[in-house]
């Protein structure tokens, strides 16, 4: 009996990628969960659960008027308890909707496969699947720009109105949205080119905006008395920091705004959609058709916006290129993909650009010595060579599935956080009144989360900054635990570190025991009762 390809077009194969992108997103999120980040995100929980409970207060910092990162998100936690996997139900909410909200816009005569095939790999996009931060509620938002555009001739005001909100909820999110700012001006340009301008459209946009707009000022400007109040909070925010560039020289300008942006993308693994989405992006802008010239511009926009825009009004200075920002733009890459996915298999000029984009590609991550990003990108080189091979989907699946599931485990085996968490609480009940603990300035500021319901731990667990104020020896006993995932995540605390090590011997404190248990780090220091010798 000969192999039967099934049919990837048909209206089943397109629930059945529908239903199998949703259960792919579950079981990732179910299985995937490696913990918090002891970063932002301890800020975003713990200020939903504030709201929920009445207690949050909006102030100078900008985080706080960010009410779209954290109160859906508290409100998960208000329902079904504050816990940080539940409440990153959130995220994949968010992420699930988007898929539906693509599916239902993409051309019946494209395959739904590869939608969702390419939106459930990008490991980054993955990651923050279990995370609580804005970033990937701003997915959501994001995408509902450019999909409310499409439906700007059939349902003009209504397609306005979502058009603008989506903005404003994603501002109210991020302020990373502001990047798609220029999109319906660009739009507007495009439809007036062709001569067929939907105006009702453009008059629901440019009505709702003045509206959001003015509640939106009218708020800061009877809380604060200052309507650029928000403006003022986001500059101070961003100050000169090891992420920032104006500050470090004409060269890490220069750099940051050249080489850099393309060496993040091919690092934290977007190149290769962005590579993939080019026969979409090249479609949209060609043909102008509905729904590639919307996802077109949108793309454009937000990757231009990465590329140049600057992190503060007060100065220029290009925003970090954090990767997790970055994982907005993936869906409507995918979404590009997908259009795109007939041209380039149709066209030998299409391939031989993409794959000497993907070569040069695997080339900067021969240079970083990256194997496994180098060998990812190889592997799509042959995938776009064999482009009339039968079995080419089943291929193309395997190398985009096999980082996004072998990263699960390595994540957690990096992290060990269950057994971290117990540690740190086993160490705590277990260390008398007379010994000061010590762990990393991260887990400090992270311990409201890590141990919601362990008030001994809280108490007595402190920061390595707490420790340098000390000018003479207060206990007998310092137990330092520290935790060896900051040699990845937080290679900068070393300075900190260096600093409490010199300070103990400052104070008299000898080292009487060392050892490490799992993750953690442990040093005994007591008191000297010999007096040294100058």
């Amino acid at each position: 009996m000969s192999y039967q390809v099934p049919n990837l077009y048909s209206s089943q194969a397109r629930i059945s990628a529908f239903i199998a992108g949703i259960l792919f997103l579950l079981t990732y999120w179910y299985f995937g969960y490696d913990g918090i980040t002891f970063s932002d995100d301890v800020y975003y929980l713990l200020a939903g659960k504030k709201f929920w409970e009445g207690t949050m207060e909006v102030n100078d910092y900008h985080f706080s008027s960010r009410w779209g990162a954290y109160v859906p998100s508290g409100m998960i936690g208000y329902l079904i308890g504050f816990d940080a996997h539940r409440i990153s139900l959130i995220s994949l909410l968010s992420y699930v909707a988007t898929l539906f909200l693509l599916l239902k816009i993409l051309p019946k005569s494209l395959p739904a496969w590869v939608l969702v095939l390419w939106l459930c790999t990008q490991v980054y996009f993955l990651h923050f699947l279990t995370k609580v931060y804005p970033d990937s509620l701003l997915v959501l938002w994001t995408c509902l720009v450019p999909i409310a555009s499409v439906y700007r001739k059939n349902k003009p005001i209504l397609a306005g109105i979502v058009l603008v909100t989506a903005l404003f909820a994603g501002f109210l999110t991020k302020e990373t949205i502001v990047l798609l700012a220029p999109f319906p001006v660009l739009l507007f340009y495009f439809d007036w080119k062709k001569k067929d301008v939907p105006y009702s459209f453009y008059l629901a946009i440019l009505a709702t905006g003045i509206l959001l707009s003015v509640a939106y000022l009218s708020y800061f400007w009877i809380k604060f008395g200052d309507p650029l109040h928000r403006v003022s909070s986001i500059n101070a925010g961003h100050y000169i920091s090891e992420f920032t560039y104006a500050d470090k020289g004409l060269w890490s300008m220069v750099r940051r705004l050249t080489i850099l942006p393309i060496i993040t993308f091919v690092e934290r693994s977007y190149w290769a959609w962005i590579v993939f989405a080019l026969p979409g992006i090249a479609l949209g802008l060609k043909s102008r058709k509905t729904p590639a010239v919307e996802f077109s511009l949108a793309v454009l926009c937000l990757l231009i916006g990465f590329w140049f825009m600057t992190s503060t009004l007060d100065f220029y200075n290009p925003i970090y290129l954090n990767p997790r920002h970055l994982i907005i733009i993936i869906p409507i890459l995918c979404m590009l993909i997908t259009l795109g996915w007939k041209k380039w298999q149709t066209s030998l000029r299409a391939r031989l650009w993409m794959i000497g984009f993907l070569s040069l590609g695997a080339a900067i991550s021969l240079v970083q010595q990256d194997w496994k990003m180098a060998g990812f990108q190889l592997a799509l080189v042959g995938a776009v060579y064999a482009y009339r091979f039968k079995f080419q989907a089943i291929i193309i699946a395997a190398i985009l599935l096999a980082p996004a599931l072998l990263a699960v485990p390595y994540q957690k085996n990096l992290k060990q956080y269950t057994t971290m968490i117990e540690t740190l609480s086993s160490e705590s009940q277990s260390t008398n009144n007379q010994t000061y603990l010590l762990t990393n300035n991260f887990l400090e500021f992270s311990e409201k989360i890590l141990f919601s319901e362990d008030t001994i731990t809280q108490e007595k667990l402190h920061g390595l900054d707490s420790f340098l104020n000390w000018e003479h020896a207060k206990t007998d006993t310092v137990k330092l635990l520290l935790y060896t995932y900051y040699q990845h995540a937080y290679p900068q605390e070393q300075e900190e570190i260096d600093a409490v090590m010199s300070k103990l011997k400052e104070l008299g404190y000898v080292l009487s025991e060392e050892k490490n248990e799992g993750v953690i780090w442990k040093q005994i220091y007591v008191k000297s009762t010999i007096p040294e010798i100058n």
